[in-house]
């Protein structure tokens, strides 16, 4: 189960450097660029597929895309210098929520279950 944790963060990680490039290469990055962008972003998939096969989809999807948005939406900030409005501080913030929700849902066997049953 750990190994799914470690797969998920694997995919969020390569996915913000995936969008990260992406912004760099799209402002003069060259081919180089293009290619870290989707070597990253399918590497990103690669990632979320392993951690799929213990974690349901749809828990490790959000908690993918969710955090993809909030990290890169700070990438953006401190390396891009965009500045947050006050309805993308709120998204932000509600974004982060529903991970923090989403993750206190899923089901985590600790063995609790086994004992349960005995």
């Amino acid at each position: 189960m750990r190994l799914a944790w470690v797969f998920l963060a694997l995919a969020i990680a390569t996915e913000v450097i995936g969008l990260t490039v992406m912004k760099a290469a799209s402002t003069g990055g060259g081919v180089w660029g293009y290619a870290v962008m989707y070597v990253s972003i399918a590497l990103s998939y690669v990632f979320l597929a392993k951690a799929v096969k213990t974690i349901s989809v749809g828990v490790a999807y959000a908690i993918w895309e969710g955090s993809g948005i909030a990290l890169i939406t700070l990438v953006s900030v401190f390396v891009f210098n965009h500045v947050l409005n006050y309805q993308e501080m709120i998204g932000l913030m509600m974004a982060v929520g529903g991970i923090i929700l989403v993750n206190a849902g899923e089901v985590h066997d600790d063995g609790e279950a086994a004992d349960d049953h005995a």
